[in-house]
This record gives C-alpha cells, structure tokens and sequence, in this order.
C-alpha cells in the first residue's frame, strides 16, 4: 500500500511540473505574407516591381505590334479557307507555329526578368522582417512561433503580425529595386552539377 502512494504520489508531481512548464511557454503566431505585403517596405518593393513591369512591357511592345499585325493577317487567311483547303496548307500551320514561338520566346524573357529582379528585390524585405521578427520575439519571451496559415485558431493576443510590421515600417520604410536583365535566350544548362 506504501508502494502505491508513493508512485502516485510521484505521477502527481510529475503531471503537475509537466503542466506547469507548458504553462510557461508562450507561443506566438504570424502570418508572414500578410507583414511582408502591408508594412511600408513590402508595398514600396511591390510598387517598385509594377514600374519596372510596365517598362518592360512597353520596351517590348515595338517588337510585339508586327507579331499582332502577322497573327491576324494569318488568322484572315485562314478563315477564308474551307476546312478541306486549310488541312493542306502546312505553311499556313507553319506560320501559326512560329508566331506562337515568337511570342512564347518574348513572354519568357520577360517573366525571367520579373522573376530575377523580383529575387533580388526581395532581400532588403527579408531582411526587414527577420530582424523585426526577431525583436518581437525577444521583446515578448516568445518561445514559441508559428506561421500563421498553418494554425487553425489564434486570439489577437498570440498573433503578432501588426507587431512585426510596426518595427518593420520602424526600420526601413523604401529600398531601390533595380532591374535585373537576363539573357534574351536562357543557358541551355544553367547548372551542369545537376546532371551527375
């Protein structure tokens, strides 16, 4: 009988530090797109980013007016065609075929160029955030953090999000976003380590 006391005793004591303990961690949760999107930092990159998107579109467009111009000039030449004719005239698909690449080539470029300069624009933003991030969880003795999409529920008072953007818009509130030009024809194999 002595036995069973002392090991429920025991039991007690170790729920009751366990409970304790995890009494004592404060989790925090944060929705990182949402900081990264609305501090003053993220909308002026985003701002940035529109801008140069634009400027290449209009850079381009001198190119894409003849492509338009020889798309629909094909397009009328085909549907003057019955569709016994049409299946004969390969240089017809043919013609279809190039234009299609034309465009497919100018669109690459031009989303390869987004994409690079939008990596490189995002490292002052990153930046931003880690150390706001990282102040806040300092500040409050977080000892745990989730992010904010994987969490089902969460009150005001565990989401710090507002709080991250406050010392976000604190530190850095512009960055210079400069276009990053590629490659009219992207590398055939960018990374030769890949294949081995």
């Amino acid at each position: 009988m002595n036995f069973l006391r002392i090991l429920f005793f025991t039991i007690l004591i170790a729920l009751g530090s366990a409970q304790a303990a995890f009494a004592q961690t404060k989790v925090a949760v944060i929705s990182q797109d949402v900081a990264m999107a609305k501090s003053k930092i993220g909308r002026n990159i985003a701002d940035q980013i529109i801008a140069l998107g634009k400027t290449i579109q209009g850079e381009l467009e001198p190119e894409m007016i003849p492509l338009r111009s020889q798309a629909q000039q094909l397009s009328a030449e085909a549907s003057a065609l019955s569709p016994e004719v049409l299946r004969t005239r390969t240089d017809l698909l043919r013609r279809q075929q190039d234009l299609q690449q034309k465009f497919g080539e100018i669109s690459n470029w031009q989303q390869r160029q987004m994409a690079a300069t939008s990596k490189q624009a995002e490292t002052p933003l990153l930046e931003a955030y880690q150390n706001a991030v990282n102040a806040v969880i300092a500040e409050n003795k977080i000892d745990v953090l989730l992010e904010g999409g994987s969490v089902m529920f969460r009150n005001k008072q565990s989401d710090i999000t507002e709080a991250v953007i406050a010392k976000m818009d604190a530190a850095i509130i512009s960055a210079i976003v400069t276009r990053v030009r590629v490659p009219r024809v992207p590398p055939a194999n960018p990374n030769p380590q890949a294949q081995r």
